[in-house]
């Protein structure tokens, strides 16, 4: 099953009166949307009854919920104290994700895996994936499972990662998959999904083949980016012409492969609005 649905609570859910993230499940099944990320990007402050009474919501209404880890994370240092933290960052939100325990299958943590710095591009690699290996290891020996963590390709390019540098990393482990942000990657390659319309097939297809059964069940993150030369700058919205770009060639690869995708919308303050016109064009197709 696809699913749709937004990165935290939008404009209209604080206009329509609604306060806390808790009553976020119900609104999502009115507007027929049957995911949410919760995004813990500036840290890891929900109270585990919060988590508690999230996940038997979610539950309730068959919402499928993913968390985004603190924006603090760095792998590609080659700094122990600052590795340490960002697996401090990465299993506090995991442990939260465990008490909302409402998603299908294992629990998904989407994670921007790091930054080179001052660093080399190569160094900067090498360190990214050793650390990340050593975060996996480390969590499990910790006595957390049931998760996965998807790493996020980026739109700048002083970050980790691209198409490519992403699907790489995923090999350390099973337990990691990517998240495939569109956004991202129009920003990174200069909108080319903009310009190219088999751009999309072309990105789904190699990483099909690269990843094998990894990309069953991948995670998507999508919406419109202004970039620079400097590659992204800030979200927009799908209505946006200038930097929007057609969802229906995504929504014809992932039927073409079968793929069965989370899809979450990062729009600029109506991301569950545009999720809902996401969702009727993946059904149109």
């Amino acid at each position: 099953m696809t699913r749709f649905g937004p990165s935290g609570n939008d404009i209209s859910f604080y206009e329509q009166g609604f306060k806390s993230s808790i009553q976020a499940p119900a609104w999502l099944h009115d507007l027929g949307l049957t995911a949410f990320e919760v995004n813990f990007g500036r840290g890891v402050k929900m109270s585990p009854k919060t988590a508690n009474e999230l996940g038997e919501q979610a539950r309730k209404h068959n919402i499928s919920v993913s968390a985004h880890a603190p924006y603090f994370v760095n792998l590609a240092t080659n700094d122990k104290e600052r590795t340490q933290s960002s697996y401090k960052y990465i299993k506090d939100a995991i442990t939260v994700l465990g008490q909302i325990n409402a998603s299908d299958g294992p629990n998904r943590l989407v994670v921007h895996i790091g930054s080179q710095c001052k660093l080399d591009r190569p160094t900067a690699l090498r360190n990214t994936n050793k650390n990340l290996t050593w975060v996996v290891n480390k969590l499990r020996e910790d006595g957390l499972d049931n998760f996965m963590l998807c790493i996020e390709t980026m739109g700048r390019y002083k970050t980790i990662g691209n198409v490519e540098e992403i699907c790489d990393l995923c090999a350390v482990d099973p337990c990691v998959i990517p998240t495939l942000d569109f956004g991202h990657i129009n920003a990174w390659e200069q909108g080319s999904l903009q310009t190219n319309p088999n751009r999309i097939g072309e990105i789904i297809d190699y990483c099909c083949k690269t990843l094998g059964d990894k990309m069953k069940h991948v995670h998507i993150h999508y919406s419109a980016i202004v970039y620079t030369k400097a590659g992204e700058h800030c979200h927009t919205t799908l209505d946006d012409a200038k930097w929007a770009f057609p969802f229906e060639p995504l929504a014809a690869a992932i039927k073409a492969k079968k793929l069965e995708p989370t899809i979450i919308c990062e729009s600029k303050e109506i991301m569950a609005q545009d999720a809902v016109k996401l969702f009727d064009i993946y059904n149109r197709i």
